[in-house]
């Protein structure tokens, strides 16, 4: 970073030809290098103007050098607006008796482990047996009904 701080031993036009292609967090550095030092109207003005710049380049998508490994140019935050069309999913119109709509979902790899396709695996036929989606009965009622059925043992 020190090699680009020299930038601003420069004059005012070779500081203002210095700054393009600079990151945002450079710019900010470069800024405050500045304002901590010549405070130079002409290379403050400068430097706000890349920074505005470079902001809104960088609203646009992702920003363009992020994850260099140079350390004049660190990595800038990327973030990709989503800008695809609609998903289109068709609403559900099944209910499982859990509650939970039964809606297919295009490029879902029901295999990934991140997916738990069988939730109730492994369970017993007792765990499945509680209910609080019950909209008849406060879920204190259920439990408490479940606990006293002599199944519970």
């Amino acid at each position: 970073m020190s090699d680009i701080l020299k930038l601003l031993d420069s004059g005012v036009d070779d500081v203002k030809a210095g700054l393009a292609g600079l990151s945002h967090d450079v710019l900010l550095k470069l800024k405050a290098a500045e304002s901590d030092g010549k405070t130079r109207k002409g290379v403050l003005e400068a430097l706000d103007a890349a920074l505005e710049a470079e902001e809104k380049r960088r609203a646009g998508g992702f920003v363009e050098g992020a994850g260099s490994n140079d350390p004049n140019n660190p990595p800038a935050i990327a973030a990709q607006l989503d800008g695809s069309a609609p998903a289109d999913i068709p609403a559900a119109d099944a209910f499982d008796p859990s509650g939970a709509p039964q809606q297919i979902v295009p490029d879902v790899d029901m295999s990934h482990p991140a997916v738990d396709a069988d939730p109730r695996a492994g369970t017993t036929e007792l765990q499945n047996r509680i209910d609080f989606n019950d909209p008849n009965k406060a879920g204190v009622d259920v439990v408490t009904e479940a606990l006293a059925s002599p199944d519970s043992e």
